[in-house]
Parts: C-alpha cells; structure tokens; sequence
C-alpha cells in the first residue's frame, strides 16, 4: 500500500514540475517581439488608461517624465530636458515604453515593485530601467505627470 501511495505521490509532483516549466509567455513580450520584427511603431493598450510617469535615478543623475506619446529625458547637462518621441507603449505586469533616438534604441521599464531613493531614501511605488543605447541606469518611478 505505501509503494502504491509514493507511486501516485511521485506521478503528482512530476505533473506539478511539468506544468511549472511550461508556463505562457507574458503577452508584452510576444507582443514586443512581434511588432520589432514588423518594425511598425505601435500601441499595446492594458485595462490601465493612462500610462504616465516621472522617473529618476542617481549616479548619474537623471529623470524622465513620461506618457504614452513622449519622453521629457533631463539631466544635469541638459536641465531644460530633451524630448524624445515613444514608439509603442507594452503592457503586461510591467509598462515599457520603447523608441529610437538617432542610432540608438531607448526603453524605459517601470516595474511595480517598493523602491527606495538611493540618495534622498524616498520610498516609490515603482522601479524603473532607463536605457539609451549601449547605458543602462536604474531608479524608482512614480506614476503621474
């Protein structure tokens, strides 16, 4: 009866491991690749209305105030900041929002996760990965204008 019960036992946890490694792509990201290989700027809208955030990071210092539409990028070299027009907007768990500039590719990933400012110790709702080209710089983000 034991050898029965480890038999059934061992067949479920196989089945949970199965079904575990097997889990969906997250619908952003098939979305992502399918429109890059179409290369068709395009919006990919969530239940969420309204994608609009301010992020910033330290060391090097910078802050995006961010919509569906465009990017204000400021830094200390460029304190009027710099506009940059957002390709698509992708939505899943996450918001990213993807654009070209020149030669180089941008995203900005804000992730819904606590983050606390490096410098001032302000605890955010949101962290956030700003890439421009080949840099990569991460900091907090919080949604609004």
């Amino acid at each position: 009866m034991s050898q029965r019960f480890f038999s059934v036992l061992g067949g479920a946890f196989l089945m949970s491991l199965l079904t575990a490694c097997n889990q969906p792509q997250p619908v952003g990201d098939v979305a992502e690749s399918q429109t890059l290989k179409a290369g068709l700027p395009q919006k990919i809208e969530s239940k969420e209305t309204s994608k609009k955030f301010v992020a910033r990071g330290n060391e090097p210092f910078w802050t995006i105030q961010a919509n569906e539409e465009t990017f204000t990028w400021v830094t200390p070299d460029n304190l009027q900041g710099r506009q940059l027009k957002v390709g698509k907007v992708i939505s899943a768990d996450n918001v990213k929002f993807i654009g070209v500039d020149g030669d180089n590719d941008f995203s900005l990933l804000v992730i819904q996760a606590p983050c606390v400012d490096t410098m001032s110790g302000e605890v955010f709702d949101f962290e956030a990965v700003w890439t421009h080209g080949s840099e990569r710089n991460v900091g907090c983000a919080a949604s609004g204008n």
